[in-house]
């Protein structure tokens, strides 16, 4: 709303804002972001617009029109919008002395820090960072939202060191800054209410040259590489982006960061993820994108028999039952990401079935009711079901080949858009997924730079 209500005062058209309580301060400082600090807001009243129903909705709205309209005559100041710059001596600033605790306290009480005890950035510690990288500390890698700041190779490595990142992980920091800065990835979504976590999927040799870790128990925090990879992401978001709880980040639930998820591709059977990215075997690449607060593993049943259709089945089913929430993001790209063991993926590969053989037999048979899908939709009165997304051009043809309320409808709009990660304990035979939140998060891949290479 904020961000819409920018773009028309830019062009010239006078524009109201009309958001829930609890959501006046966020869209102010989203505005003030965006280059209006003095929008014009109109606060609409408990309860939530969400729990209401169309008239009531009309009738609240109604009682706010003399609002709006005395909003409409009084000036909005905007202001050009630029980066905010900062000089290599402003760089250098010491900015406290003290003792480890000291130093927390600091961070904490600034709210520089995800509430974890930081590794205080001193600049030994930062200079240690920059000498895996022969980039200069003054290049802008991008700007992130809603702050505007600029991600420069020196504020990359202040964030690393802060997160306990060792010095050689700093390739790897650049290209995560890199990916996350695409117009793509949205980043200024980040703090919706939906409260989705970033995920990152690692392939190439750096993996296991870093000692990121790819098997049993990978998204658990205890490898260094995965977790403070992660972590470095959050505090990025937080020293750059500039979340708040409660201001920039309203997520109503959220969730901790995911540890890095290394695929492990000496056990896998089908190429890696990076080539599916469209990358070359071998390359050092890293995927960023947006995973439900609520990612979930399950068993997987089957044997030599059976390998592909009774896996698929129950995958399918959780695939499902995931994928229920993104699917209002029509128009869009969903791309879940499908986990599979090393176990699991061997048996299905075992039986002649390629990756591709796969995404096919799920995009098939992992069905669910359209009823379900425009229930759905009327109960959050977005104006339109299956048969009009498929008129508009948002969905395929086959998403209305009926009008039966019972016909199954796939869960994805084409088999390209899952994708398989083997990893994980190569003796279990679990499987998980993570969904994702279509224009909220897209997939950003970034081939990691190595300094010296050619």
């Amino acid at each position: 709303m904020s961000r819409a209500t920018a773009w028309l005062e830019s062009a010239g058209i006078p524009a109201v804002a009309i958001v829930c309580r609890g959501f006046t301060v966020p869209a102010r400082l989203v505005a003030g972001a965006e280059g209006l600090p003095d929008m014009r807001l109109v606060e609409y009243p408990p309860p939530n617009i969400a729990v209401q129903n169309p008239r009531q909705i009309y009738e609240y709205a109604t009682r706010l029109l003399d609002e709006v309209i005395g909003a409409l005559t009084r000036p909005a100041y905007a202001r050009k919008m630029e980066a905010t710059r900062r000089s290599r001596a402003e760089h250098l600033e010491v900015v406290f002395k003290g003792d480890l605790e000291e130093v927390n306290e600091l961070f904490r009480k600034n709210v520089w820090s995800d509430g974890l005890p930081i590794m205080p950035p001193t600049r030994q510690a930062v200079e240690k960072m920059l000498r895996f990288t022969g980039r200069s500390p003054d290049e802008v890698i991008g700007l992130l939202r809603p702050k505007r700041l600029q991600a420069t190779v020196w504020k990359i490595a202040v964030n690393g060191v802060m997160a306990g990142c060792r010095p050689e992980y700093m390739p790897v920091l650049i290209a995560l800054a890199e990916a996350i800065a695409e117009p793509r990835f949205g980043i200024e979504h980040a703090g919706s209410t939906v409260g989705w976590t970033p995920l990152i999927i690692l392939n190439g040799p750096i993996a296991k040259q870093l000692g990121f870790h790819s098997g049993q128990g990978l998204l658990r925090p205890q490898h260094q590489a995965n977790i403070t990879v992660s972590r470095f992401l959050r505090l990025l978001m937080v020293n750059v982006a500039g979340y708040r709880l409660g201001e920039t980040d309203m997520a109503t639930f959220g969730r901790n960061y995911y540890p890095v998820l290394a695929e492990a591709e000496d056990e896998s059977p089908w190429p890696p993820f990076s080539v599916d990215r469209g990358f070359a075997r071998g390359a050092n690449v890293l995927t960023v994108q947006s995973a439900d607060t609520a990612s979930h593993s399950f068993l997987t049943e089957g044997g030599a028999d059976n390998q592909l259709r009774l896996i698929a089945i129950e995958i399918a089913r959780e695939l499902g039952g995931s994928m229920l929430v993104p699917m209002e993001h029509f128009g869009g790209e969903v791309s879940p990401v499908l986990g599979l063991t090393p176990l699991v993926a061997g048996i299905i590969a075992g039986g002649g079935y390629s990756k591709s053989d796969v995404k096919r037999y799920l995009f098939e048979h992992a069905l669910i009711p359209a009823k379900q899908i425009d229930e759905r939709l009327d109960r959050h009165q977005l104006g339109w079901n299956l048969e009009q997304s498929v008129e508009a051009g948002k969905l395929p043809a086959r998403f209305a080949e009926s009008d039966d309320p019972e016909r199954r409808v796939p869960v994805l709009r084409k088999p390209e858009e899952l994708q398989i990660v083997v990893c994980g304990s190569p003796t279990r035979n679990r499987s998980f997924i993570a969904a994702q939140f279509g224009l909220q998060g897209l997939n950003v891949s970034k081939e990691i730079r190595i300094p010296g290479d050619a």
